[in-house]
């Protein structure tokens, strides 16, 4: 078995699969596709990784907190950066217990994503 970082110029190979069967290919500028071949040279593993910015330590003065003006200004202002800088993708981490700040990132187009987020700290992964 090989793994490798699969060329932009050889994405057709992967257009079968799901996603990119219903969804398209994504924009190479973004993304990195992984592919895992057998001896033979065909695709028998593949995954995606994609830029994304995680979007986090908020701080708003605590005689502010509760008050939407700041957080949405910071909000605002973050979007625009976002979009100047070419960002396609930002997650955010909200506890389960501030449904407040829940609603208030829903109402700015976050969605909650499906399953559990689990984080890697690249320098710790353990290769197995």
């Amino acid at each position: 078995m090989i793994a490798r970082l699969l060329p932009t110029e050889e994405w057709r190979r992967i257009l079968h699969l799901e996603p990119f069967a219903s969804n398209g290919l994504p924009d190479p500028e973004h993304w990195r596709i992984l592919v895992v071949e057998d001896e033979h040279g065909a695709i028998v593993g593949c995954s995606s990784l994609y830029d994304t910015v995680h979007w986090d330590g908020f701080w708003v003065d605590p005689e502010h907190q509760g008050k939407a003006a700041v957080f949405r200004a910071m909000v605002s202002e973050g979007i625009k950066t976002l979009k100047e800088a070419g960002v396609v993708g930002v997650h955010t981490t909200v506890p389960d217990t501030r449904p407040d700040l829940q609603s208030l990132v829903e109402r700015f187009g976050y969605v909650a994503a499906p399953g559990k987020l689990y984080l890697l700290y690249v320098p710790n992964a353990k290769e197995i």
